[in-house]
């Protein structure tokens, strides 16, 4: 989504007219800093509790042609025991704030190892939409984009 459609579509569902902004610093830390808690909690710490705490009343998933409500998207969540680790590294692009509303464009490359096998490198390019509520950044929508780099023969 181009910035005037998202000022356009952040307008329509606050009912204001918004100018999108550049972030100040804390809250463009703060928005990044919600993104990395939402895979550490998800992934290395496994706090079910702490994960629903970052994401809003409606939010949803979008990934692999699925949509995820939290707790379809909860459901898949490592569980503890399954020999499954994840180290994750970003890449943030782009921060912008419209009121309460931000959103988030990054890279997420990680190195993922499941059970025995050796570890797995992968990368996504990532979209996220955030809600301030309480003074605090929530997830309201991800969207995941496997990025498949094509094998060199050789």
């Amino acid at each position: 989504m181009n910035r005037r459609r998202f000022i356009a579509a952040a307008a329509l569902v606050t009912g204001t007219a918004c100018q999108e902004t550049q972030p100040a610093a804390a809250d463009e830390q703060a928005a990044k800093q919600v993104i990395a808690d939402y895979y550490d909690l998800f992934y290395r710490r496994l706090d079910e509790r702490g994960y629903r705490a970052l994401l809003t009343d409606d939010y949803l998933l979008l990934e692999n042609g699925e949509i995820f409500d939290a707790n379809g998207d909860i459901a898949s969540m490592p569980k503890a025991g399954d020999g499954y680790t994840r180290s994750d590294a970003f890449d943030f692009r782009t921060v912008r704030m419209l009121g309460d509303t931000a959103y988030v464009i990054y890279f997420l490359r990680s190195a993922v190892v499941e059970k025995t096998e050796a570890a797995r490198n992968l990368e996504w390019l990532e979209s996220a939409v955030l809600r301030r509520s309480g003074g605090r950044w929530k997830v309201a929508l991800l969207h995941s984009t496997r990025v498949v780099k094509p094998s060199v023969a050789g």
